[in-house]
């Protein structure tokens, strides 16, 4: 905190670096100190001309370097800003199967190229030897088919015997080529660059090292912060996180007791993105109350982990609409992709209609849902017959018995919020919003947060 309170102390008596690298876990704190470095270096007046903020992972070398070539309009500067770049990310790889199953879904949206993109990460192989279609194009998927071979599905075999050869004059060689050296281009073009008619403010939301070529150049050149996880201490009191919560709490004149503060953390996994997402219901809650105290957070704090995207899933099948609009905004927040948060709600909507069915047949009692546990798992898992399992999909993905009992009984439960043509409705909902998500005609953050207040309404 205190580094990032110098840097704006130091653009308001006009000492402005041409670059500023943001970094570390604390994601919260980066997203704060933007919007502080966008209130101080673009004024409204002729922001609409020269801000542009680039968010999303698959942002390429050449759009940043395009931006901030740029010269301003009716302003001094422009100010570009790079969230978290897949380039410059070292987050984990996506598993290759991932990458497998989204290169099917935008083969089905008819985006060939992006279909032919995603195929080549999901069998390893150079995009020139993808575009070639030869013997070590046949190899890669004859090796891909012997991996996943307990994972694919007759759809999936399917696909891979029609359709990737028809792909191979869909690839960009090119743009390929240069995503996976786009590290290397952008920290040459740093160093080279010389004009001082724009500011570029990166940030990357996972630790660099100190020998990071990265922190090393913009050392040199620009400004650096690393926003580190705070630690937290054995004595509340002087917890920096409790410090933190207490400066935010000040502003609405309200303050928290050590024993509350204790509970919102062990129940938070000290997640300061939660933390501030739960002291924003705790505000409304305790209304004209000055304090929050522990037993305010043991009744409306009920998460035990900062597991976001199942958070949201589960508010949806609640039909709570505050609960998963604070949900998704969280998960917004961490750089969660849009289409994977449809993934994950399509899959639990799905899960819940085959239960409805399940019930309609009588297979699933209605009663199941008010048993406990143990007796779920007596009384309905072990009683279902292999056949009821073979009446529902093949992939154990798309398949809810083929679950683990815990999250079937959960499943249950929420099953009977909703009606069966209810969760149809809420399946042609999902397709529309599949369509918005890659047809690019509203942005994927409208698109998810429409998607969901529909999905938790009445109607």
């Amino acid at each position: 905190m205190g580094q990032a309170s110098n840097i704006i102390e130091d653009i308001r008596k006009g000492k402005i670096a041409s670059v500023y690298l943001l970094y570390g876990e604390e994601v919260y704190l980066i997203e704060n100190t933007i919007s502080d470095l966008i209130e101080e270096l673009a004024p409204k007046s002729a922001r609409d001309f020269n801000l542009d903020i680039f968010s999303t992972p698959d942002v390429s070398v050449e759009e940043i370097i395009a931006s901030a070539d740029t010269y301003p309009v009716m302003s001094d500067r422009r100010l570009v800003i790079v969230k978290n770049p897949a380039f410059l990310s070292s987050k984990k790889e996506k598993d290759k199967y991932e990458y497998f199953l989204e290169s099917k879904e935008f083969y089905r949206s008819n985006n060939l190229a992006k279909s032919a993109s995603l195929l080549t990460k999901a069998l390893n192989i150079e995009p020139a030897d993808f575009a070639e279609g030869g013997s070590t194009f046949s190899k890669a998927i004859q090796d891909f088919r012997s991996e996943y071979e307990d994972e694919l599905t007759s759809e999936d075999i399917e696909f891979l015997n029609d359709v990737p050869q028809s792909l191979t004059n869909e690839i960009d060689i090119f743009a390929l080529s240069s995503a996976s050296g786009g590290t290397e281009l952008f920290l040459e073009w740093l160093q080279e660059r010389t004009d001082n008619y724009s500011v570029l403010i990166i940030s990357v939301h996972s630790d660099l090292s100190a020998n990071n070529q990265l922190v090393k150049i913009i050392s040199k050149i620009g400004k650096v912060i690393n926003f580190a996880k705070l630690k937290q201490t054995s004595y509340a009191k002087y917890d920096p996180m409790f410090k933190i919560v207490n400066d935010k709490l000040s502003e609405s004149k309200k303050t928290i007791s050590l024993e509350a503060f204790t509970e919102l953390q062990k129940k938070t996994g000290n997640n300061m993105g939660q933390i501030f997402d739960e002291i924003n219901k705790l505000l409304t809650f305790i209304g004209d109350r000055q304090q929050i105290e522990k037993n305010d957070v043991e009744e409306l704090v009920t998460q035990t982990e900062a597991d976001g995207i199942f958070d949201l899933t589960r508010a949806v099948g609640q039909r709570s609409l505050p609960l998963a609009l604070a949900n998704l905004k969280s998960i917004m927040k961490k750089g969660e992709h849009p289409l994977l948060i449809h993934a994950m709600l399509t899959r639990q909507i799905r899960f819940l209609l085959q239960i409805r069915l399940l019930m309609e047949k009588g297979w699933i009692k209605q009663d199941s849902a008010s048993m406990s546990y143990d007796n779920f798992q007596q009384m309905v898992i072990k009683k279902l017959p292999p056949e009821v399992i073979a009446m529902l999909p093949e992939a154990k993905q798309s398949n809810v018995l083929k679950q683990h009992p815990y999250p079937l009984y959960l499943n249950v439960q929420q099953a009977k919020n909703f009606t069966t043509q209810e969760l149809i409705t809420a399946m042609e909902r999902l397709l529309k919003a599949d369509i918005q998500l890659k047809s690019g005609t509203l942005t994927p953050e409208l698109v998810v947060e429409m998607l969901v207040v529909d999905l938790c309404s009445s109607k």
